[in-house]
């Protein structure tokens, strides 16, 4: 297993980051959408996309190589640049950048003029899946993919491998935001945010006892070896793009065990962004988080020959858990919390745990402040997401913001 992560973490630097702003000439709540792309005049091949809901900013993780940037505002809102139409504009007036192994390059800052100098050399259209270079695997190709929640990508293999093998898992599983069906404006998506070696099927008892007349939901499926403020950046793209595609108003989020960290990192970094998602986020509902961190990750920060970069945020004290309750929830939002006590492993721990995390760790007085709802069920750290009054429990909080 051991030999198997560092393999694949090697993998993993061999990429890139191409991070920057795109601001436009006048203040705009029209979508942005940001192109990497690589080749030559005439030759130019996509290599992926990043959608904004207005100025901000953007990021890719890409092999090391050569690559262009381009950015328009999508007038239409159609996710496809039409010349002429949609203001546009070229980083470095098209020249290229230079993206070695392992570096973060920032600062890649593009100014979209209202009047276009500069068009972007080839078309785009995020509908027809063309275009792509030879390789290129983007990051968004399973947001809003419609599957069942028996789908067999949602298995134990595939999350242990989103562990052992994190890279192997976004190429041959696919991280993203999952549907059960097509997104109706009139249900309020509940998104659903697995925990550590979990996966979307974790949820199937919770979801079969959603409300679906007036709930949909949206699972988050994402390899949980990766450093978590990587795997909030990745939640929060996800999630913007479906902002910015169906404008839905509301928002649940509903998340298990790690998933729940995650899940506040992403809240703060909507509240953040300051685009008008923040106000729609209406439910924040956390199950068995550990937010004063997990002690079993220490010891494996400590003693595995090789570790897992998620062990170094949920060690307690790591400087992700120290930040991540600083910011404030928006005004609107409460927090409802449910813990696990279940399952008591005295080997593991000598203070009241559900197998997998302390009580206390789930009760950390800092993570109360908010906290409408405490509620705790004597089930192990996984076996609470089976309980059928922690699934009643769920749904009577949602009932809180379906009539909103």
């Amino acid at each position: 297993m051991f030999q198997r992560l560092g393999r694949d973490l090697e993998q993993a630097r061999e990429h890139a980051v191409l991070s920057g702003s795109v601001r436009t000439e006048h203040p705009s709540d029209l979508p942005i959408l940001v192109l990497v792309y690589t080749g030559e005049a005439g030759h130019e091949r996509l290599v992926d996309y990043f959608v904004m809901a207005g100025p901000g900013r953007y990021y890719f993780v890409v092999p090391a190589g050569t690559y262009r940037i381009a950015a328009f505002v999508d007038v239409n809102r159609d996710f496809t640049y039409e010349p002429g139409v949609d203001p546009s504009a070229l980083l470095h007036a098209g020249q290229p950048v230079r993206a070695p192994a392992a570096a973060t390059l920032d600062g890649l800052d593009v100014e979209i003029p209202d009047v276009s100098r500069e068009p972007i050399p080839f078309a785009f259209s995020s509908a027809n899946g063309e275009g792509f270079a030879e390789g290129s695997q983007p990051d968004l190709r399973f947001v809003g993919t419609v599957t069942r929640i028996d789908d067999p990508r949602f298995s134990d293999d595939n999350a242990h491998r989103g562990l052992w093998q994190p890279v192997e898992f976004v190429r041959q599983v696919g991280a993203g935001v999952y549907f059960l069906e097509p997104y109706d404006p009139k249900r309020i998506p509940v998104l659903f945010i697995h925990g550590a070696l979990g996966h979307p099927g974790d949820w199937a008892a919770i979801v079969a006892a959603l409300d679906r007349g007036r709930f949909q939901p949206w699972l988050a499926y994402y390899p949980t070896a990766t450093r978590l403020d990587t795997t909030t950046m990745a939640l929060d793209r996800w999630m913007e793009q479906l902002y910015v595609r169906h404008r839905y108003r509301r928002l649940a989020i509903v998340a298990h065990s790690m998933g729940g960290l995650i899940a506040r990192a992403f809240i703060n970094r909507v509240v953040a962004a300051g685009d008008g998602r923040a106000a729609g986020v209406r439910l924040f509902l956390t199950v068995s988080t550990p937010w004063d961190g997990s002690e079993l990750a220490q010891l494996a920060v400590d003693q595995s020959p090789v570790v897992a970069p998620s062990w170094y945020d949920i060690a307690p004290r790591s400087p992700f858990l120290r930040s991540l309750l600083e910011t404030e929830l928006p005004p609107t939002l409460s927090h409802d919390i449910l813990y696990s006590y279940g399952g008591n492993s005295r080997l593991m721990y000598s203070q009241p745990n559900d197998g997998s995390v302390t009580v206390a760790s789930q009760l950390l007085p800092r993570a109360l402040v908010r906290a409408r709802v405490v509620r705790g069920f004597n089930e192990s750290h996984t076996s609470i997401l089976d309980n059928a009054r922690a699934a009643e429990l769920i749904n009577e909080r949602l009932e809180t913001i379906s009539g909103e």
